[in-house]
This record gives C-alpha cells, structure tokens and sequence, in this order.
C-alpha cells in the first residue's frame, strides 16, 4: 500500500510552462483521500511563491517538501538547514573564477542569496529576487551556504552547456568532499553538502512516519533524482526523463506535458493495488 508520494517539481510535477497541471493536482488530491500523504523533492531554494508564483493551490497539496537537493527540509511545520563545508565553498568560488562566463550563486537560509554577478531585473522572478535577502560573498555568506549552483547566462533561458573541463575540475577536487550534480543537459552544476541527498531528507521523513521501503513512491526525471528512483521499487520516471533514471525506475510513466503524474498513480501506483 502505498502511504508517501514524493515529487520532484521541474521536468516531473511542473510542465514545460512551470504550472502544475490541473490534471496532477486532482490526482494527488485524490491520492491523499486515499490515505497516502504527499510532499514534494526539489532542488529549488524555499521561494516557491516567489519563483513559481504558488499560491493555496499547489502547497495545499502537500504535507512538506525537500528543498535544495535535500539540504533543506520542511517537516511538520519546522525548517531544518545542511551547510556545505566552508573550505569546500571557498574552493568551489576559486575554480569558477578561472572560467570565463561562468556564474555562481550561494543559496542560504532566510531568503538569502550571494552571485559572483550583479543580478539584473531579468533574473526577479525566475529566481524569486523580489524581497529576498542578497548579501555579497562573504565570510558570513559562505558559512552558511546549503546549496551552490553554477551555470552561464544567469540561468534565464540559459542555452549554453558548461564546459567538461570545468566539471572536470570539480570532479577531481571536490568530488569526495561534497555532494554534485551536472543537471539540465549539462547546463548547470548543483552542489550541497556530502552527507544530504533527496534521498536522504525522503528517509528522515519516512523513519519519522514509521513506513517501509515498498510503502513509499517517488518521481522523478533527472540525474539528481538517480538515487531516491534507484532505491524504490515503486520508483516513476517521467517519459521526458533522462535515460540512465528511466533504466532505474520501477515505471516510466508520460512526459510532464502529457498527464504523466496522473497517468502514473491512477494506472500503476494505485492500480496494483486495486484502488484505481
């Protein structure tokens, strides 16, 4: 029986427009009629309202939500923070300096941000800038950093892939030291601290609500959702999902644009059980 969904947001629950389609929100409503609670697993920062102008209609969905790969987690209504290692952020600043339109920013807890680039008007909503706290890259910024992430272009519409020899680099120096993603087709690098995952913040929550492995499903589309859709049979990959986490997942299910959260749970999740 399946009792906890957890969803990533972009390229699983959010469409191609970044909307959560009415048809997932009817399904997840219908889900937790059933018994099963719900939450979502991002790599976003905690501005959700901000950077994908959520209102009543998307959080009344959920029971709390991972944020920033794991390093932040909202659980019965209290937020809990992973930091990086500081000399593992300093280092990670240093190599990105060395190539040439290459940015950076520091994402910390009460709305704070730090870029290695001044942000401009562009970047507002994308990244939910209006009201938040940017402060510059600093001894106090970087203490308490809980997700990094690197990229061209300011992230708005980026089409530029980052260069091998830069991931590379991070893969020969900070590998071993904390936590990395290449995501988005190569377009951007996300970091968070060594001991944090997806899938670790899903099993606090599960230990938390005394359920087992086969009692969870989780949903996902890309190479920082591997983890948490390798370890759970009742795993779903998006039809849009990239083909190493489509090889782990126990369903591959439509693409994002194509109902695929509904087609998911009402065909595959619900049905083995009888409760279509």
């Amino acid at each position: 029986m399946i009792r906890a969904l957890f969803f990533d947001l972009d390229g699983t629950l959010l469409n191609s427009n970044k909307r959560v389609d009415d048809s997932s929100v009817d399904a997840i409503r219908w889900a937790r009629k059933m018994g099963a609670k719900a939450y979502f697993a991002s790599a976003r920062s905690p501005r959700l309202d901000q950077t994908l102008l959520w209102t009543e209609r998307e959080f009344s969905l959920f029971d709390g939500g991972v944020y920033c790969n794991g390093a932040c987690a909202y659980i019965n209504g209290e937020m809990t923070y992973s930091f990086i290692d500081a000399d593992v952020v300093n280092e990670i600043i240093e190599i990105v300096s060395e190539f040439q339109n290459v940015h950076l920013s520091l994402h910390m807890p009460e709305e704070g941000y730090a870029f290695n680039f001044p942000p401009d008007a562009s970047m507002d909503q994308t990244w939910g800038l209006k009201n938040a706290r940017i402060v510059p890259i600093d001894d106090g910024a970087i203490h308490a950093t809980t997700k990094i992430l690197v990229f061209y272009d300011r992230l708005v519409d980026s089409k530029n892939v980052l260069p091998d020899a830069l991931v590379n680099v991070f893969h020969d120096k900070i590998g071993d030291r904390a936590r990395f993603y290449v995501t988005d087709q190569g377009k951007t690098v996300q970091f968070s601290n060594k001991g944090v995952s997806k899938l670790s913040a899903i099993q606090r929550i599960q230990k938390m609500l005394f359920l087992k492995d086969d009692e969870i499903s989780v949903f996902g589309d890309d190479v920082n959702d591997l983890e948490m859709i390798s370890y759970y049979k009742n795993s779903v990959c998006m039809g849009n999902g990239a083909p190493q986490v489509k090889e782990k997942a126990g369903f591959v299910t439509r693409s994002n644009d194509e109902n695929g959260i509904a087609h998911a749970i009402h065909n595959y999740l619900f049905e083995m059980e009888g409760r279509k």
